[in-house]
């Protein structure tokens, strides 16, 4: 299934509803057209969805909103990779790229830190990073 993007395309057109996993693949889409306001749009969209359980299970429900908490970091990390690929593409020097490179390298590092350390967390932040990585 990796890389079958006109699959995505096709299920994301399809849906009727607003899942998780819709809204995330309505992100990666935007990222792999690279069309700066769909990205935005679909970022807006996603925050938008992903944080209706955590509202809805109120400040003392933090175990039953764990993923929806670990959908929003997804995102959130999706467009930290975004941007810091726009911003090593700018006619900029080579120190400014390492700069921007380190820079997200220990953002990541600090976010992977804050998840769950269980494989199924770990492994699927992991994935979405590669994915957003192979886009840009």
């Amino acid at each position: 299934m990796v890389g079958a993007w006109d699959d995505v395309q096709d299920f994301v057109n399809m849906s009727t509803t607003q899942s998780a996993q819709i809204v995330t693949g309505r992100v990666l889409l935007a990222m792999r057209n690279s069309d700066t306001s769909a990205i935005s749009t679909t970022l807006n969209d996603a925050r938008t969805v992903l944080g209706s359980p955590i509202t809805a299970a109120g400040p003392r429900s933090y175990r039953r909103s764990y993923d929806a908490v670990l959908d929003l970091h997804l995102i959130h990390e999706l467009e930290l990779i975004h941007q810091a690929v726009i911003r090593s593409t700018e006619p900029t020097g080579g120190q400014e790229r390492r700069r921007i490179i380190n820079e997200l390298t220990k953002t990541l590092d600090t976010r992977l830190e804050s998840i769950s350390p269980t494989f199924r967390f770990r492994e699927l932040v992991l994935s979405m990073r590669r994915t957003a990585f192979s886009l840009s």
